[in-house]
């Protein structure tokens, strides 16, 4: 099992942020641009056990993968949702998605993801595994919803 946990701050507003993680797709196609659709499989009224299916385009290969919500917290200072896929048959990844409000006009957005290989012998490759792919993420993320909301002001 691998774990990676980053936090960044965000210059844009808790409820700024929030859309583009969750509740509008164009939105979070803007973070996760191989995002193709998503539609609900289950939809459970509390959020958490909602069943989505998402298609996600990998190359020229569209993939699809049914992400079970596990957490969901949508209150004014603190926003959470956390997801739970198994990825190409090999990987149950456990994403988490926070948001603090700071203050009216900066958000701290803390990533973790938990990657969790169904086969013993992946698990050996994980320790050579980095962070830098959640590093280049958690900075794309920054600049792409600063850049909208930024763009949203003028």
């Amino acid at each position: 099992m691998k774990k990676w946990k980053k936090e960044i701050i965000i210059n844009a507003p808790i409820e700024y942020v929030w859309p583009f993680f969750y509740g509008n797709l164009e939105k979070k196609k803007l973070i996760f641009p191989k995002v193709i659709d998503e539609h609900f499989i289950k939809q459970t009224e509390q959020v958490v056990g909602t069943v989505i299916k998402q298609t996600y385009q990998n190359g020229t290969i569209n993939e699809q993968y049914e992400i079970t919500i596990k957490k969901f917290r949508n209150e004014q200072h603190y926003k959470s949702y956390q997801e739970s896929f198994l990825l190409n048959e090999r990987f149950r990844m456990t994403i988490e998605y926070e948001f603090e409000s700071q203050d009216v006009s900066t958000t701290k957005f803390i990533y973790t993801s938990i990657n969790k290989p169904k086969n013993i012998l992946l698990s050996v490759f994980q320790l050579f595994g980095s962070d830098d792919v959640v590093s280049r993420f958690m900075n794309r993320t920054k600049e792409t919803i600063e850049n909208a909301y930024k763009n949203e002001e003028e």
